[in-house]
């Protein structure tokens, strides 16, 4: 008899978590200094071109592991500002040093090296996204 009557509040108690937990990681509403100062900073169309002929076959669901450990651009809009900041300041870095995409990746796809001005435009799209960050 006494299992009959915990079973009922064990299940109304697991469900009553759950929603729970549903409902805080939902409702994480930014800080109000966070809405004022930092903004989400799209990826241009012309950076986006670049990057889907460089990028986007390695940094995005299904690519390379190692590579969306670093950088996974199908999550782009997710990432908060400051963490936009931060991959748009290494994007210009690594392409500007051409040290992406990887030389393995150049070799099979002489294509995919931005060209310098492509490296610029990348860096002049990041300074911006940089100076979101406050």
């Amino acid at each position: 008899m006494k299992k009959s009557i915990l079973i009922p509040f064990a299940i109304l108690g697991i469900v009553f978590l759950t929603s729970m937990i549903m409902n805080y990681s939902s409702a994480q509403p930014l800080l109000p200094s966070q809405k004022d100062s930092q903004v989400s900073k799209p990826i241009s169309s012309g950076v986006m071109k670049i990057m889907e002929r460089s990028c986007t076959k390695c940094h995005t669901e299904g690519g390379n592991g190692m590579a969306l450990m670093h950088l996974n651009l199908s999550n782009w809009d997710k990432f908060s500002p400051e963490k936009q900041a931060g991959k748009a300041k290494d994007m210009c870095k690594m392409v500007s040093k051409g040290k992406m995409p990887p030389k393995s990746f150049r070799e099979k796809n002489p294509g995919a090296t931005p060209t310098v001005e492509e490296s610029t435009l990348i860096c002049n799209w990041a300074t911006p996204v940089q100076m979101v960050k406050k």
